[in-house]
């Protein structure tokens, strides 16, 4: 992932830990207004994920992101992930959202939302997965269920347990 922003703070040192005379500091960065973009192995861009603030520090491989927005490049995936806060876990290749987590398809075809408290996501493979409750909105059509799986770049949903439907069609 590349890492694009339009400003740039770094703190001073938080934490010293003091191990036989060896020192190990904490520097945090702060990014704002941080986009992170995905490429497969030629280079050609496929997903942004875009966060209002993004930090990290230098002893994790961990990114905290507050107000992201997911979207993917291709005109013919439709799918906008929204959530209050997440994180990048780099060594999995995993956004995990949390907080108002929002999956909508806005295609013409397909409109249809998918709405959580927490989702884990690998933007490479275009899978979703949580094992909270989970609303799902397909042509004012209403499923609940606890727990769900899906490939967006497909349109392919897999219920885990607890299935209620509201079908008004």
């Amino acid at each position: 992932m590349a890492a694009l922003t339009s400003l740039l703070y770094l703190f001073s040192p938080r934490i010293s830990i003091d191990n036989e005379n060896q020192t190990i500091k904490e520097i945090e960065f702060l990014v704002k207004n941080a986009e992170l973009v995905g490429s497969d192995k030629d280079g050609k861009f496929y997903y942004k994920i875009f966060s209002k603030k993004a930090k990290t520090n230098n002893l994790n491989n961990q990114i905290h992101l507050e107000q992201v927005k997911l979207t993917y490049t291709d005109e013919k995936l439709k799918w906008v992930i929204t959530s209050d806060s997440g994180q990048v876990i780099s060594d999995m290749n995993i956004l995990a959202l949390s907080g108002n987590v929002l999956i909508s398809n806005n295609s013409k075809d397909n409109q249809s939302r998918i709405s959580t408290d927490y989702m884990e996501i690998n933007p490479n493979t275009f899978t979703v997965a949580t094992n909270r409750k989970v609303i799902i909105e397909i042509d004012n059509n209403i499923i609940e269920t606890r727990g769900l799986s899906a490939q967006l770049k497909d349109n392919k949903l897999k219920f885990s347990s607890n299935i209620n439907m509201n079908i008004k069609n």
